[in-house]
C-alpha cells in the first residue's frame, strides 16, 4: 500500500498545449489555433502564400518548433481530413517547474 501511494504523489506534473491547423481548400481558409494552459488562446488566419497546397502543413510544423524550443514536448498528434483539404493537431506537454 505504501509503494502505490508513493507512487501517485511522484507522478510528473504538466502542463497542456494544443497547436492546430486547418486546411479547407474547398472554401479556401486555412487557420492556425494555439492554445497552452492558462494563456490566451491564439487564432490566426494563415497567408494562401504561406502554404503551397490544402495539404501543406510546414506552418504549423514551424509553431511546433518554436513552442518545442521553449521546453515544450509532443506527446500525441493527429490528423483529418476534411472536405478539399487537411487538419493536423499536435498536443505537447511540459513539465511544471
Amino acid at each position: 500500500m505504501l509503494c502505490m501511494s508513493t507512487a501517485i504523489f511522484t507522478q510528473e506534473k504538466y502542463e497542456q498545449a494544443v497547436v492546430t491547423q486547418v486546411n479547407d481548400g474547398g472554401i479556401s481558409i486555412f487557420s492556425s489555433s494555439i492554445s497552452i494552459e492558462n494563456k490566451e488562446h491564439k487564432k490566426e488566419k494563415i497567408n494562401r502564400a504561406d502554404v503551397s497546397d490544402t495539404y501543406d502543413v510546414s506552418y504549423l510544423l514551424k509553431q511546433v518548433a518554436v513552442i518545442r524550443n521553449d521546453g515544450w514536448e509532443i506527446w500525441n498528434s493527429t490528423s483529418f481530413l476534411n472536405v478539399g483539404g487537411l487538419g493536423c493537431t499536435y498536443f505537447l506537454r511540459r513539465k511544471l517547474k
